[in-house]
């Protein structure tokens, strides 16, 4: 199953890099995928300093801006992830929450392993 949502989420990429250069070349492609490697981590952190100040609404904000962002990329794997973590707070059901973070942290790095490696020169880990 995992190696199936890699092998989409590559898929998915493709055609999401695609588009992204089809509208604004090399300089939309860089500029997006800094903000999408720089800010992913940032938002996850937060979704995880909301979870433990059981604020669903932090939790459910966090969740959101990622889902977009990774799904606008083609990481399909992760904005599913992400969408679980939105639904869950956002009926205040905290406890599935911190096992779905994991799973977003491990994927996303997938997903940025495989990113950098279609982009040289993408910014690395923070």
């Amino acid at each position: 199953m995992e190696d199936a949502a890699a092998g989409r989420d590559a898929v998915e990429g493709r055609r999401a890099l695609e588009r992204l250069h089809r509208f604004g070349g090399d300089a939309l492609v860089r500029d997006m995928s800094v903000i999408l490697l720089e800010d992913t981590p940032a938002r996850l952190a937060a979704a995880r300093d909301a979870l433990r100040a059981g604020d669903a609404l932090g939790v459910q904000r966090a969740a959101h801006s990622m889902k977009s962002s990774c799904a606008q990329f083609g990481a399909t794997a992760v904005a599913a992830l992400c969408g679980e973590i939105e639904e869950a707070a956002r009926g205040e059901a905290l406890g599935p929450v911190p096992s779905l973070l994991d799973d977003v942290e491990r994927r996303f790095a997938a997903f940025r392993g495989w990113l950098e490696r279609e982009l040289p020169g993408a910014p690395g880990p923070a």
